[in-house]
């Protein structure tokens, strides 16, 4: 199955990111494709927290997916953005959504 997972947890909830970064390896480990991650809103300061870091780059690096930080929330929130992260816009998250099997939201 082809996923699409979308952030939204800001990052003072750490135990919801990490549910996400669980999801995502647990889904690989079960033979399905992660597409794209892309952190929307307060997300893409989980994405960059100092704590969460060191495993999305793991992931990022055994999924292949894209790991979109929402362009218009890295303007907002002032993050400096670096590999694995690429900022894309929400056509870039419409276009992965169409493709995917599923699209999964963390909130």
């Amino acid at each position: 199955m082809i996923l699409t997972v979308i952030i939204r947890t800001p990052a003072n909830e750490t135990r919801r990111w990490q549910q996400a970064q669980h999801f995502v390896s647990d889904a690989q480990d079960l033979g399905h494709t992660i597409r794209q991650v892309f952190f929307h809103s307060a997300g893409v300061l989980s994405a960059v927290h100092q704590d969460a870091l060191p495993t999305w780059h793991l992931l990022a690096q055994r999924t292949g997916g894209e790991f979109l930080l929402c362009s218009q929330a890295v303007e907002e929130h002032r993050v400096e953005i670096s590999a694995p992260f690429v900022a894309g816009g929400l056509g870039a998250l419409v276009e992965a959504a169409v493709r995917a099997d599923k699209v999964v939201s963390f909130v």
